[in-house]
């Protein structure tokens, strides 16, 4: 995985809060899978000390050629309000890509994608990885859900791909108002996935999980986490799972994406 100092190609602002942000990165991500990551850290600056992740959102291809990655996200804290002030040409520390992604088998033909908020970063990249591969999207269906409309991202991303757009909002500010996991719910009562896909904060992984469970349809989620090295060796993004002889796996290295049914939410 190389470190590497990237330049910034563009930088755009795209909601309250949200912004899209595309970064030269090693010919290495030609072979990144949706799910990982990368962290950065801004060049010249201790705080703060450790590095922070990001979901891959794009590959962004010249003719095939890899010639940057595009990370989507959502202003929380000071490296991400320092991060939104930087402007193309200017440079920062990359390292990537980390992480296990989704897993993509021979034969898939009937996924549904299910995100929240900020978690619709690594689906895009896998809408764009399960095209790729041959799958069909068309009528494909994809969840997403927020608290408002302003957290409702990327829906064009996959309706210019065919594929069903189902949204929820919990004020009801943009489609239907309530729950992303009750239209889940009732889509799942009359079809028969292959697979769920979802990534989002950890009580909607939950919910989605347990729905998979109970209609017995298999099921990976992205764990969102703070992390503190990235390489899993510090501990600090440890996830309670039931397939490891001592309870634990780390997000950063055996994840972020997981089969939702060893993990112990």
């Amino acid at each position: 995985m190389p470190q590497e100092t990237s330049t910034i190609l563009y930088h755009h602002k795209i909601k309250n809060g949200y912004h899209k942000i595309g970064l030269s990165c090693d010919l290495s991500y030609a072979e990144a899978s949706a799910g990982q990551f990368v962290t950065l850290k801004a060049r010249g600056h201790l705080d703060p000390l450790l590095r922070r992740p990001f979901s891959i959102h794009r590959i962004i291809k010249d003719k095939n050629k890899v010639s940057g990655l595009e990370i989507l996200y959502r202003v929380v804290g000071g490296f991400t309000e320092r991060l939104s002030e930087m402007a193309p040409n200017e440079t920062i520390d990359l390292l990537g890509p980390l992480g296990h992604g989704f897993t993509l088998t021979a034969g898939l033909k009937k996924p549904v994608l299910v995100a929240g908020g900020i978690g619709v970063a690594p689906i895009v990249f896998l809408a764009e990885s399960l095209g790729e591969q041959g799958i069909d999207l068309s009528g494909v269906p994809v969840f997403l859900g927020g608290k408002t409309v302003s957290d409702i991202l990327c829906e064009k991303d996959f309706s210019e791909r065919g594929m069903s757009v189902n949204i929820t909002t919990e004020d009801g500010s943009c489609g239907q108002k309530g729950m992303i996991t009750e239209p889940l719910a009732v889509y799942l009562a009359t079809h028969k996935p292959d697979i769920i896909y979802s990534c989002g904060p950890q009580g909607l992984l939950h919910a989605v999980a347990d729905i998979a469970a109970a209609h017995q349809i298999r099921c990976e989620v992205s764990i969102e986490t703070i992390m503190a090295c990235g390489l899993g060796v510090c501990m600090g993004c440890a996830v309670k799972t039931k397939d490891y002889s001592d309870g634990y796996r780390h997000i950063c290295k055996d994840g972020p994406v997981f089969d939702a049914s060893v993990v112990v939410f």
